[in-house]
């Protein structure tokens, strides 16, 4: 492996991935919109700074001739860009779920179709960065659930396409990452409450939320599997790291089950 791309440097988990992909000698093309998170990439060795902003085709084809002029292909492509925004799906701003979509889904659409020409020339692989909530969605994380799940079928349908050209496609699916999103989510749970028609059940999800920044996982344990799944001879389409036991419950149970369980939850909680 010599050449990867990976997308949303700045943000803890993307930064990781570089750091340890550069330490094991790959020439990293670390991809963010956002300047500043760029800045304290330069210099560092085997990582190469590249401005791409995910929301629009035209700079993610621009991105990739400034690639081109320095690979003659990629071994890999990580999509860690993403944002995050909770919130009850019928008191979601519009804009908000558009950018969750724009971003989560169709920046990972965008950065594929337009990295693919360099990925199909070496054979290289895809690793996307979903959650567990796409194997059992939550309530009140509306536009990032959504979205996410939205992901996980980009996902599949893309590896069960280019698995005919012999190019392998996984998803990391985490649990709690302690990483600004993370910390984000919980002030935007916060300032959320006030204006709510389900004031009880935000509170609750505000406490989950701290509890999980409180047991989360580092950026770093989860930047071991990316990479794992990067050069792992047969990668796996899924590789679950730090899931919730409750929510591994959740999805295995019939849909009735879980809604009566979460219910319970949520209410004994909130009347506690």
């Amino acid at each position: 492996m010599r050449h990867v791309l990976v997308t949303g440097v700045a943000g803890g988990l993307g930064a990781s991935v570089c750091g340890q992909l550069a330490a094991s000698g790959v020439t990293v093309f670390a991809a963010d919109v956002d300047r500043g998170g760029l800045r304290s990439l330069e210099g560092k060795p085997g990582i190469v700074p590249l401005r791409m902003d995910v929301t629009s085709a035209r700079n993610a084809t621009r991105a990739r001739m400034r690639v081109e002029a320095l690979a003659d292909g990629l071994d890999g492509l990580v999509c860690c860009a993403g944002i995050y925004r909770p919130g009850a799906l019928v008191e979601a701003d519009e804009a908000e779920m558009e950018r969750s979509l724009d971003i989560n889904v169709m920046g990972a659409f965008r950065t594929v179709r337009a990295f693919f020409p360099m990925l199909a020339k070496r054979g290289g692989r895809v690793v996307l960065i979903g959650t567990e909530l796409s194997r059992c969605p939550m309530p009140f994380n509306g536009p990032y659930t959504v979205s996410k799940g939205a992901l996980q079928a980009f996902a599949d349908a893309l590896r069960r396409e280019l698995m005919f050209l012999g190019l392998r496609v996984s998803v990391v699916q985490p649990g709690a990452i302690r990483t600004p999103l993370l910390s984000g989510a919980r002030s935007m749970v916060e300032s959320g409450k006030v204006r709510t028609l389900f004031p009880a059940q935000m509170e609750v999800v505000g406490r989950m939320l701290s509890r999980e920044w409180e047991k989360g996982m580092e950026p770093v344990d989860v930047a071991r599997v990316v990479v794992r799944a990067l050069r792992a001879r047969r990668p796996r389409a899924a590789y679950r790291v730090g899931n919730d036991p409750f929510r591994a419950m959740l999805a295995m149970l019939p849909p009735g089950w879980a809604d009566w369980l979460i219910r319970t939850f949520l209410g004994r909680r909130v009347r506690g």
